[in-house]
């Protein structure tokens, strides 16, 4: 077993800064960041098949996460603060998962799950993507609909 590893990936956009404040989360001192647990995780549970994830789908989520075509702001689920982004490119639909970690410890947006399907997505499929485990509380979140540009202007 490797030894725990994280990686930053950048500190998040004013529109998710902002997204976040409109429903009283403070994401401003927060950095994106995966770990080694993250990646072994996709490929065990998403690295095989037809749509397995690749090396090459990793090195897209700085982007996805940048200028997302969909995102669900604060879900909760078990528990924890989560958010959705959706990146849809030639025909493929990439969902990757964050959860909010802000304590003494750790201040972060991390990497929990990542997947790709064949299929373009609106919000009301999103949320019953989201919604479909029984367990996801959207009930306070904050829907980003972007249309393939940056979802907050130029941030």
């Amino acid at each position: 077993m490797n030894p725990f590893h994280k990686t930053t990936i950048g500190k998040p956009k004013i529109w998710l800064i902002e997204a976040a404040a409109e429903i009283g989360l403070d994401y401003s001192k927060l950095s994106h960041e995966v770990t080694n647990d993250f990646k072994e995780h996709v490929e065990k549970r998403h690295g095989q098949g037809k749509l397995a994830i690749t090396d090459s789908d990793f090195d897209k989520i700085p982007e996805i996460i940048r200028k997302p075509d969909l995102a669900i702001i604060g879900t909760i689920r078990k528990g924890e603060l989560r958010n959705v982004y959706v990146k849809m490119e030639n025909g493929i639909t990439y969902l990757y998962f964050d959860k909010v970690l802000d304590s003494n410890r750790n201040k972060a947006l991390r990497g929990c799950t990542f997947y790709k399907i064949v299929k373009q997505l609106d919000m009301e499929n999103l949320e019953r993507i989201v919604t479909m485990n029984g367990i996801s509380d959207l009930s306070k979140v904050k829907k980003i609909i972007a249309a393939g540009s940056h979802p907050g202007g130029e941030a």
